[in-house]
C-alpha cells in the first residue's frame, strides 16, 4: 500500500495508475491526513451489486430482507408510443413560452 500527495497524485497520476492496474491500493494524503483510496475494481462484472456490496459492509445501506417484484397499476404504466407524446407536449410547451 504506498500514500501520495494530492500534488504528486496529480502531476502524476498515469503512474500511480499503473500501479493500481497491477493490483496496489493507493492512500491519497490531505497534509497528512489521509482522504481516499484508489484501488482496483472487483472483477465482478454487475458493477451496481458491487456497490450494493460495499454499502452495507460499510453500514451505508440496509438490504431488503427478501426480493420483490413491484407491479405497476395499469394507469402508471407508459404506453408503448410514449416517447410521442413526451416530444409533443415538450414542443406544444416550448411554442406557447414562445410567443
Amino acid at each position: 500500500m504506498k500514500s501520495v500527495g494530492i500534488k504528486d497524485l496529480k502531476n502524476n497520476l498515469s503512474n500511480y495508475l499503473d500501479f493500481v492496474r497491477n493490483g496496489e491500493t493507493i492512500i491519497v494524503m490531505d497534509r497528512n491526513t489521509p482522504i481516499a483510496e484508489l484501488k482496483k475494481l472487483s472483477k465482478s462484472p454487475d458493477l451496481t451489486q458491487a456497490f450494493i456490496d460495499e454499502s452495507v459492509a460499510n453500514n451505508s445501506i440496509i438490504p431488503a430482507k427478501e426480493r420483490t417484484i413491484i407491479t405497476f397499476p395499469k394507469s402508471l404504466r407508459l404506453k408503448n408510443n410514449y416517447k410521442d407524446g413526451i416530444s409533443k407536449s415538450w414542443k406544444q410547451a416550448y411554442l406557447e413560452d414562445r410567443e
